[in-house]
């Protein structure tokens, strides 16, 4: 961690301190002794970033503080089908660990489990075909918005300048909230439109044509998870899947984003 990053973090922790003791007391000298000392922590907190909305550097820093260490990892062993998602790190800041969690989630589901809703696999009616399309052009977007924090993570390590630092962090808060709503809405999506197929699959319908087919894979496919079952046990996964992760994703209010 760089000097004056190091210096804010101080600086703010104070500010929360000081915050408390300003909602607790009922002395009116001890407050007004507070008040003053906060109003200088945050003259100090401007030195190091200036031209940067302070409410903002604190909403930062503030959840930076407040997040569990990077070695504090999460546990997914409560879970019948999130436990075989291996944990990435896309970003370093302890302030980010909702979306390495979220993205590691997405990471897993990518690679092993969204597959199978491919024409290929999974024959659908010709309605449900352009859901499934809408589908995979919001996964697109959730991939785009992740590219794009990784970036700005990239540049905020490169960086030497306090003032950019302080934008970057905004930036990156802000992408994050962003990737994470859009990917719980993708998840909720593809939940939906999974649990309707299973749904009418079950009761005989035609949404899905090909539900009792054995799954084959194809030689460029990497991941065989469903080798040998069913189109529709294959759709019933996929559904349980969704809603674990659905559970685990802390979805921001993305008007504060």
């Amino acid at each position: 961690m760089d000097e004056n990053k190091e210096k804010a973090l101080k600086i703010v922790k104070s500010i929360k301190a000081r915050e408390g003791v300003m909602k607790t007391s009922r002395v009116p000298e001890l407050k007004a002794r507070v008040k003053k000392d906060l109003e200088a922590l945050r003259e100090k907190l401007e030195e190091i970033y200036p031209n940067v909305d302070l409410q903002d550097v604190e909403l930062m820093l503030g959840a930076e503080l407040s997040t569990p260490g990077a070695n504090e990892k999460q546990d997914f062993s409560g879970f019948k089908f999130l436990n075989a998602v291996e944990m990435k790190q896309f970003s370093p800041f302890k302030s980010d660990e909702d979306l390495n969690i979220a993205a590691s989630i997405k990471a897993h589901f990518e690679e092993h489990i969204w597959g199978i809703i491919a024409e290929q696999h999974t024959k659908l009616d010709y309605s449900n075909s352009g859901v499934r399309d809408s589908l995979y052009r919001k996964l697109d977007q959730c991939v785009r918005g992740l590219k794009q924090f990784e970036l700005t993570v990239s540049d905020s390590d490169k960086t030497k300048s306090p003032e950019y630092t302080g934008q970057l962090s905004m930036m990156r808060n802000k992408q994050a909230r962003v990737f994470l709503f859009e990917l719980s809405e993708f998840f909720k999506m593809a939940k939906t439109l999974v649990s309707a197929l299973i749904s009418d699959a079950e009761f005989g319908g035609t949404m899905v044509l090909n539900p009792e087919d054995k799954i084959e894979y194809a030689d460029y496919e990497s991941s065989r998870m469903f080798e040998g079952k069913t189109v529709l046990e294959a759709l019933k996964y996929m559904k349980e899947f969704l809603g674990e992760a659905l559970q685990v994703i802390n979805v921001p209010d993305i008007k504060k984003a």
